[in-house]
């Protein structure tokens, strides 16, 4: 069974068409595999689309709607949720000091990061993500990982 991480740029191509969604929606079409983000995603993804309306990219109908099918999925179990703790909060921060000062690793994606080592490359079969500097430093670390919008 294959188990995929989802960074939030890779995530948001589910409810929102972009380049990229149907590499998201066909990982999505794999019913018997895992679909996981961390609760640090939701705040990401909502901060994303927030930020859509405001560049007039959505209406705000549409990211309320957004919302209630990221509140679905998490309900019927098509995402799974890990939270943040706070061995991940330390791990971020020596991933930053180990990447940082030669790397564009910021904070956010550090605590991804962080999760992702904790969960294990054994666990996660591949990694979705969208940002192309996070993308190179996520295998430097030994994940396999998919840009859907290099895939296509």
């Amino acid at each position: 069974m294959s188990f995929y991480f989802l960074d939030t740029s890779a995530l948001v191509k589910r409810y929102h068409l972009e380049l990229g969604t149907e590499i998201v929606d066909a990982v999505f079409a794999e019913n018997s595999s895992t679909k996981m983000i961390s609760d640090l995603g939701v705040i990401e993804f909502y901060s994303t689309f927030a930020k859509k309306v405001r560049m007039g990219e959505l209406s705000d109908a549409a990211f309320h709607n957004a919302i209630r099918l990221l509140a679905q999925d998490f309900q019927d179990n098509v995402v799974e949720i890990t939270s943040i703790t706070d061995a991940d909060k330390r791990s971020a921060g020596m991933l930053i000091e180990k990447y940082g000062l030669s790397q564009n690793l910021r904070t956010l994606d550090a605590l991804q990061l962080a999760v992702m080592n904790r969960l294990g490359r054994q666990l996660i079969t591949r990694i979705l993500c969208a940002d192309r500097a996070f993308v190179s430093i996520i295998e430097q670390e030994g994940f396999t990982v998919t840009n859907p919008e290099h895939s296509q």
